[in-house]
């Protein structure tokens, strides 16, 4: 009669080793879901210049890369290594989808606002500074991945320097690029006399807070993870979110130009803040799909009547009514 083979060693604290991956792939799929949606209602409602749009798709296909990646990586965890402790700790595909990838997507998107600062600022020093240490940064998780790949242990790469400088570039880039544009977009709002422009501002500046603040806390938060539980596989469940962060974060910017179905013409403002002048005459765009990746926020029409008051917008609200009215009977 054969010897019923020993049962397999469980180490105590197996839920530090599995918990992590599990959790960290399901936020991916979870944030890569919500992308997909904001992806296809950009492709919906706007129409930017190439330049943008090709930035929005090859986020996107990078996304769907580093989703497929981070797939095998559960799989071959759970899966193939079903039963076999040890695998839990092999880095697999592990360094490709986040260090490096995630460190490719987080330079793109941080260059875009980079870009923007220095439209709106004109300050050519700052936008170099941001975008070296941006640069800094994914070639920090370019070194990190590859060191990773060599290494093959998850629970042995807290000797590594490049991880640690990776995950501090990018939480310094997000801190500049939130504490820069906070600065800049509210002395445009302290220059604005229109209730409408002043409105938009406080939007882009709150979605610009919270986006860049959230990606720094998870890039800090991955490191005091890495740092303090070197043995635990804590440090790879935020990092699965971090790049998903940044790709939604672009395209919650895009899409916030978003207005209700029969108000378009409120919903065409474009994705910065090129030419603004609040102090004499405001046209508003009145096209249907953008197609300007320059920067510059549309507003209602207000004239001077030559009574020292401005037009008021009764007649235009009415225009918009009746032509809200004329499509749904339509």
């Amino acid at each position: 009669m054969a010897t019923p083979s020993a049962a397999p060693f469980i180490p105590p604290n197996i839920m530090l080793l599995t918990a992590p991956q599990l959790l960290g792939i399901m936020f991916n799929w979870g944030l890569w879901g919500i992308l997909t949606v904001q992806v296809y209602l950009y492709y919906l409602c706007f129409e930017d210049s190439w330049r943008i749009r090709t930035l929005v798709w090859s986020l996107y296909i990078l996304e769907c890369i580093q989703t497929a990646l981070s797939s095998a990586d559960i799989i071959h965890w759970f899966a193939f290594g079903w039963g076999r402790a040890e695998v839990l700790t092999e880095a697999y595909v592990n360094p490709i989808d986040l260090p490096i990838m995630a460190g490719l997507i987080a330079m793109i998107v941080q260059l875009y606002f980079t870009w923007r600062i220095w439209i709106l600022s004109g300050s050519a020093p700052l936008a170099v500074f941001i975008g070296l240490i941006s640069i800094a940064q994914a070639v920090a998780g370019l070194v990190a991945g590859i060191m990773a790949l060599q290494i093959g242990d998850l629970t042995q790469l807290t000797v590594l320097i490049a991880p640690k400088l990776w995950l501090a570039g990018a939480a310094l880039a997000d801190t500049l690029i939130a504490v820069s544009m906070t600065i800049l977009l509210y002395r445009a709002r302290k220059r604005s006399l229109l209730p409408k422009t002043n409105y938009i501002l406080k939007r882009i500046i709150a979605l610009t807070i919270e986006t860049n603040s959230l990606s720094a806390s998870i890039a800090i938060l991955t490191l005091i993870l890495f740092v303090r539980f070197p043995e635990y596989t804590l440090f790879i469940c935020p990092p699965y979110a971090l790049g998903k962060l940044y790709s939604n974060t672009l395209l919650v910017i895009f899409n916030n130009r978003m207005a209700m179905p029969f108000d378009r013409s409120q919903a065409q403002a474009s994705i910065g803040l090129k030419g603004m002048n609040t102090n004499n005459v405001h046209t508003s765009d009145h096209s249907s799909r953008i197609q300007d990746d320059g920067i510059k926020i549309t507003v209602l029409r207000q004239t001077d009547n030559g009574r020292g008051d401005l037009e008021s917008q009764h007649d235009s609200h009415e225009m918009n009514k009746r032509i809200s009215l004329d499509v749904r009977r339509s």
